[in-house]
């Protein structure tokens, strides 16, 4: 089943759940109709996206090692690693044959850019651009674009350093970097691999973040500082916050950059398995295949589907009563001919969603 087929079937039930949302008067069932909606909109965002590039944002609080984490799969203090006050953009690792960084600014139609032959020199031009006091501060920076020849970032994938959320900001400018991080999410993001320090795991504010900005598009919790932790270790981590995910669990990685990065440096590969470098290099490059990208928005629709269809079952009325109709009918008949049931994903869909109950 090709890309277009997908999206197809992602468009058709998007309709029919808007479609249901207002034929139903009940409050909650409106409001569980509007969630579905936003998480139908954010697969078809994120397909349409896809089809030119793939960005994978590495997206966390400040100082939780997100930059480290780049340099360990990228290779070399590429990324800056940024204490204090984060006064910089969006970095894109693009693919490229030829090494540069590029910078958009937000005053101004010029993108300065740079050659550069060393992954020391592209780490000298981000630290300059994202100097609170150098030359490009009253200039905004809004993104740099950083390529160069890797084997990670092939078919059209970008990898993303973020900065953090809860950062202060220190440029002046109009809109926090906070705000810009959101928009970030909202109009460029594919794919989000949340970022998590491990001795402060997951507080109500990341949890708050998550749900709002980019919830819809995180598979993956890579949980950092954690070099001495055993199996058990883990295992507790993964039980304790697990429930914070209901039934859309994310993949945990238990990963170590700054071990990494060494093990990276010293062309260990023993070094960079044990850091869960290649662990989490492998998932990446699943990604990094349009059949794998494909798979998981179908894996996600499926799931929604199983989330909409358990809900509908279980609800009741305020007198107690079942749904007399899952559907507004004429959509669901408009649906169930035009999505597809010649397909295995289409075939799958309408078993899960079919009105099971009277």
């Amino acid at each position: 089943m090709n890309d277009s087929s997908t999206l197809a079937i992602v468009e058709e039930t998007l309709m029919l759940v808007a479609e249901t949302g207002e034929y139903h008067g009940h409050a909650d069932m409106r409001a569980v109709m509007q969630e579905a909606c936003r998480a139908l909109a954010s697969m078809r965002r994120r397909m349409l996206m896809s089809s030119d590039r793939h960005v994978v944002a590495a997206v966390g609080l400040t100082n939780v090692g997100k930059s480290t984490l780049l340099n360990a799969l990228l290779g070399g203090d590429l990324a800056p690693r940024r204490n204090g006050p984060c006064t910089a953009a969006p970095i894109e690792f693009a693919f490229g044959e030829t090494i540069s960084v590029a910078a958009h600014l937000q005053r101004g139609l010029a993108r300065p850019r740079w050659n550069c032959s060393s992954t020391e020199e592209i780490h000298q031009h981000l630290t300059e651009l994202g100097d609170p006091n150098g030359d490009y501060a009253n200039r905004g920076v809004r993104r740099v674009i950083v390529t160069l020849p890797h084997d990670l970032l092939a078919n059209s994938l970008v990898i993303s350093d973020t900065p953090g959320f809860g950062a202060v900001q220190t440029d002046g400018l109009e809109s926090s970097h906070e705000e810009s991080l959101k928009r970030y999410l909202r109009n460029e993001v594919s794919q989000v691999f949340w970022v998590v320090l491990a001795d402060q795991g997951i507080g109500g504010r990341e949890k708050k973040f998550h749900d709002e900005f980019f919830a819809e598009v995180c598979n993956d919790v890579v949980v950092t500082g954690c070099e001495d932790w055993d199996p058990d270790d883990r295992a507790r981590f993964r039980r304790r916050f697990m429930k914070s995910f209901a039934s859309r669990l994310p993949g945990f990685h238990f990963v170590s950059g700054l071990k990494g990065l060494e093990a990276r440096r010293a062309e260990d590969t023993q070094g960079l398995e044990s850091a869960g470098i290649t662990a989490l290099e492998t998932r990446i490059r699943e990604l990094s295949d349009s059949t794998g990208r494909q798979e998981a928005v179908r894996d996600q629709l499926l799931q929604l589907a199983a989330d909409i269809a358990d809900w509908m079952t279980e609800f009741r009325d305020d007198k107690g009563f079942p749904l007399r109709k899952w559907w507004r009918p004429d959509s669901w008949v408009r649906w169930e001919n035009q999505q597809g049931r010649d397909t295995a994903i289409g075939c799958e869909l309408f078993t899960r969603l079919r009105q099971t109950t009277p």
